[in-house]
């Protein structure tokens, strides 16, 4: 027998979501667990997004490689996989120092990391 869950259901909107709600749930362990690991999520992709944001400006491709890998390792628990796609995709770029092609790739996913943080503060907000 499975425990009930005391937190609030968490679930995404009816519009197009980033969020993948039943997939996280299966794959961090339960609704309390990505109840609580919702904050750290919507404070790490907008921090990686600042990270980002400069790394890409400065042509510090290493440093954004570094970045993009940790997403990827917690993201595409997350998230749809065109999005964990996106990441895989730039952290290639950066490895190889593909500058251009990393700076014209980088708009397209922090758009994304910027709305799925955006969704994951509108289910925080809806849980409180």
């Amino acid at each position: 027998m499975q425990p009930v869950s005391t937190a609030p259901p968490l679930t995404p909107s009816a519009q197009p979501s980033l969020f993948r709600y039943a997939h996280a749930v299966d794959a961090v362990g339960g609704a309390d667990m990505v109840a609580a690991l919702l904050p750290v999520l919507a404070q790490t992709l907008r921090q990686d997004a600042l990270r980002l944001d400069a790394a890409c400006a400065n042509a510090q491709w290493v440093a954004a490689a570094a970045v993009l890998h940790g997403l990827k390792g917690v993201l595409p628990l997350f998230c749809v996989p065109e999005m964990a796609q996106r990441i895989i995709d730039l952290e290639a770029l950066c490895k190889a120092g593909a500058g251009d092609a990393a700076r014209a790739a980088w708009p397209d996913l922090r758009a994304n990391m910027l709305d799925l943080h955006q969704e994951v503060r509108v289910i925080i907000e809806k849980a409180a």
